[in-house]
């Protein structure tokens, strides 16, 4: 297993200049009690790059958010952040008004968002919406070149991103590799696209891009293949195109399981979801317990979702599947409760108010359905939890469902297995077969989310599944991510971009 000191070393014989851009900042401030306070994100891809940012002690390029953003920064619009395993730079580009809502609600979240799910939710084409995602993939790519210097290691995140390595001037030493975090549709989706040919043409000016899946590298090759005067070598996944040599791979993404592992490893008396907690049980019930957190859930066999509302997520499809549990299996009605929690998301889109309307008004359905004296087996809580309650409810629950309809790897499935594997009766995971995460977890319960049947018999097969069963299946899985941890992933991918750059 590589660690955080291993891969430090790395860094440092290599005497690398990291440079990661990504649309996400790692490190928000905001204010709190008249003081301007740093603040970790809830999660994302930014919380997994932060200690490898702090790690390699380079150079951070994110988009700032709040004011007090504004505050902190220099002339420059830079701020040191240090962390536990060092500091790094962070540098802001601030992007307002209608230029922002189109860049990131438009283009990045309403045109290529849906065009890479497969969740059949169209997308849309507004060509203000690419002129602005043009301007603001400038200017990342101007940061870019003005932080680099001798031996930079240029790694680009995501499709906010896919325009920056066109516009940047790599300096001649330079590494340029880029990581793509959502799936990679087939040619047959993709070739919609208006602009497609100049994002293929800039994600082909790296080094080297990365996938998590096998499928999205085939998918890949297969839209450029179809697009492009190339030559694939189909061996080694490199594509020789314009006097050009990019070489493209799968790579999944790992998580910090040490850093899970200390946070879920921390006692948590008091626990915002307590109040919630001791909300969700009968008035009777609430006078006779004495922490409520704990109380509810040896109450209830307690079944999580913990998502970020987005119609991905298969939340829906998520709630047949448990309405059609409760049908199937009368036995467990008042004796199990579903909560969701949801951390809002991109509210601006009309395609998430949707969403948030259809799930609503489903749980309430289910609810009038089943409800008992005392008992409601679907709880929605729209709420961004701190690290620690949300690993107290992986360490809690009985069943955790991650059943997106697409996703480029999901790293809540991740950290729920290597939170619940550190206590003597943990929950089990039901995962669907379209995470990325799938291919790591092999030991979960898979399922495709559209199947409600299959979903509804796998949640109550974890639910009865015996302890030792469970203790075997989730030291598996977490030593497998133990394994090909975060520090594991970047050594991967620096080499394998180092090599083919040369």
């Amino acid at each position: 297993m590589i660690t955080a000191e291993d891969l430090k070393n790395f860094f440092e014989r290599r005497k690398l200049h990291m440079i990661i851009a990504a649309d996400a900042e790692p490190r928000v401030h905001q204010r709190k009690n008249g003081n301007i306070v740093s603040v970790i994100p809830a999660g994302g891809v930014s919380i997994a790059l932060d200690p490898i940012a702090q790690i390699s002690q380079g150079v951070f390029i994110a988009r700032g958010k709040t004011g007090a953003d504004k505050e902190v920064v220099d002339r420059d619009n830079k701020v040191k952040i240090q962390g536990d395993l060092g500091s790094y730079t962070l540098k802001r580009i601030f992007i307002g008004g209608q230029e922002e809502q189109d860049y990131y609600n438009g283009f990045s979240n309403q045109t290529l968002w849906p065009l890479c799910h497969v969740t059949f939710q169209q997308p849309i084409f507004e060509k203000s919406w690419y002129i602005s995602y043009t301007k603001v993939n400038q200017r990342f790519a101007k940061a870019i070149g003005e932080a680099s210097r001798q031996n930079s290691f240029i790694w680009v995140h995501d499709y906010q991103l896919a325009l920056v390595p066109k516009y940047l001037n790599k300096p001649k030493d330079a590494v340029l590799g880029m990581f793509w975090h959502i799936p990679w549709p087939t040619w047959e989706a993709f070739r919609i696209l208006p602009q497609k040919k100049e994002l293929l043409e800039s994600m082909l000016s790296c080094d080297f891009l990365a996938f998590h899946r096998g499928y999205h590298v085939r998918n890949f090759l297969d839209t450029v293949r179809r697009e492009f005067e190339v030559r694939i070598d189909e061996e080694t996944n490199k594509v020789y195109y314009n006097k050009r040599m990019i070489t493209v791979k799968n790579l999944p993404m790992g998580i910090d399981s040490d850093v899970i592992k200390a946070v879920a490893q921390q006692s948590q008396e008091s626990s915002f979801f307590g109040a919630i907690a001791k909300a969700l049980v009968d008035i009777d019930n609430q006078k006779k317990m004495k922490n409520s957190f704990e109380e509810f859930f040896k109450k209830y066999k307690v079944i999580i979702g913990i998502d970020r509302l987005d119609y991905t997520k298969g939340l829906a499809f998520r709630l047949k599947a448990i309405e059609k549990f409760l049908k199937k299996y009368p036995q467990y009605v008042g004796k199990v409760v579903y909560v969701g929690i949801i951390a809002p998301s991109r509210e601006a889109i009309p395609a998430y108010k949707a969403v948030r309307k259809e799930i609503r008004k489903l749980a309430s359905e289910i609810n009038l359905k089943y409800v008992r004296e005392g008992w409601v087996p679907i709880h929605l809580i729209y709420q961004v939890f701190t690290r620690k309650d949300v690993m107290n409810f992986y360490k809690k629950a009985q069943l955790c469902l991650v059943t997106p309809l697409d996703d480029g790897m999901n790293l809540v499935s991740k950290e729920f297995v290597i939170a619940a594997s550190s206590v003597e009766n943990p929950g089990m995971l039901v995962l669907s077969q379209f995470a990325g995460s799938a291919i790591d977890l092999t030991s979960a319960l898979i399922i495709n989310p559209y199947n409600v049947e299959e979903v509804a018999i796998a949640i109550k097969d974890g639910l009865e599944m015996k302890r030792q069963e469970k203790l075997r299946r989730m030291k598996s899985m977490a030593e497998a991510l133990e394994d090909k941890n975060i520090y594991a992933w970047t050594e991967d991918f620096v080499r394998a971009a180092i090599d083919a750059a040369k």
